[in-house]
């Protein structure tokens, strides 16, 4: 099929070149016109000098500077193609052979006809959201780069940025959102989280003065009160740090990420592990019986659930909030190796589903475990 296309494209090239050397050129057909015009000419002076319009002398004189000029022109019975034509007749003849000569010459020599055809819906799928979501930041970079006083374009563009692992630039773009923007709560504690996943989780001295900027603006903004938390946790004060993180996990709805891993972090403080059956609760019409079960045999059974879970999502799949579940299970239970595994292969697993990455990297970011 792809050398009927090219035997089709070469034929229209060559016959793109010979059909304006088909016809007459209009050089030809003024010529003709001339010769014409002289010959009435000299008919016309005949006719007036058998009427006696004209003098013999007269006539004869006028002829001959009809004849002059007719000469001038040419005969058109003269012999043998013209050189004009003969020049239209090589042109055709090198079109015919030149043009699919060289054709064939590049194709055979930068083309590749042995390879297999790439199937469009393969080339469609192939790495689809992250090419989006790179052609997407691409776009805002060239924005930003001819409108570099858009705060709105950094702010867009920084928690894509976190997302991509680009952290030294989401830095940047959330110190130029708050400064072109203005200073707001979420704002202090978006540059403040964005400077500790640079610093591979540490609440540096930068962050910590914008968590404290955050909380008085707004002193229950949970962001700000968490990584309060985590700053007074990693400077030695645990009593602080419990208390910030205990009045914050009461007012955090139940089952949700954020609560998961407050209660995992306070549970850390005082040296024992969190209440696992809260967090990777087994089905409803069992979860008495597991509640019914002494604390050994609870951990067993917690751990074969989680243990079937991945099992099943490993076979047959499942959407993002099965993933997440099996992620916060690992959390949980201390096993952030196996975390760090089910959120790899869950990403593969939703790699044609945009908003259960997005799921995934919120969840991802909550439980550390981008870094």
């Amino acid at each position: 099929m792809i050398w009927l296309i090219f035997a089709l494209l070469t034929g229209l090239a060559v016959f793109s070149i010979l059909w304006p050397l088909s016809r007459p050129a209009p050089a030809d057909a003024e010529h003709a016109v001339d010769i014409a015009f002289y010959r009435a000419q000299i008919a016309e002076i005949d006719a007036d000098v058998q009427r006696g319009l004209v003098d013999p002398a007269g006539a004869e004189a006028a002829k001959a500077l009809a004849a002059r000029r007719l000469l001038a022109l040419g005969s058109e019975d003269a012999s043998g193609p013209a050189p004009t034509q003969r020049a239209r007749r090589i042109a055709a003849i090198l079109a015919l052979l030149a043009i699919p000569a060289v054709a064939l010459g590049l194709y055979t020599r930068i083309g590749h006809p042995e390879l297999p055809d790439a199937p469009l819906e393969a080339r469609l799928r192939e790495n689809a959201g992250q090419m989006n979501i790179e052609m997407a930041v691409a776009k805002i970079e060239k924005h930003l780069a001819l409108h570099p006083d858009d705060g709105r374009g950094y702010e867009l563009v920084a928690p894509i940025y976190q997302r991509m692992g680009r952290l030294d630039d989401a830095v940047r773009a959330r110190a130029e959102a708050l400064r072109l923007l203005g200073p707001t709560a979420q704002r202090h504690a978006s540059y403040a989280d964005a400077i500790i996943e640079a610093a591979n989780g540490v609440v540096t001295s930068d962050a910590s003065a914008q968590l404290a900027l955050a909380a008085a603006l707004d002193p229950k903004l949970p962001e700000a009160r968490y990584y309060l938390g985590l700053a007074a946790a990693q400077d030695g004060d645990k009593t602080r740090a419990k208390e910030i993180w205990a009045s914050l996990a009461a007012e955090t709805p139940a089952g949700s990420p954020i609560k998961a891993a407050l209660e995992q972090k306070i549970a850390e403080l005082d040296g024992k592990q969190p209440d696992e059956a809260k967090i990777a609760p087994p089905p409803a019409d069992a979860a008495a019986s597991v509640a019914a079960m002494p604390s050994d045999e609870q951990q067993k059974t917690i751990h074969m659930m989680v243990d079937r879970l991945a099992q099943r999502l490993a076979t047959q799949g499942g959407d993002a909030e099965n993933w997440m579940r099996l992620i916060r299970a690992y959390k949980v239970l201390n096993e952030q190796d196996k975390a760090r595994a089910a959120l790899g292969d869950a990403r593969k697993a939703l790699k044609d589903d945009p908003a259960g990455l997005a799921k995934l990297g919120g969840l991802a970011h909550d439980l550390g475990l981008d870094g």
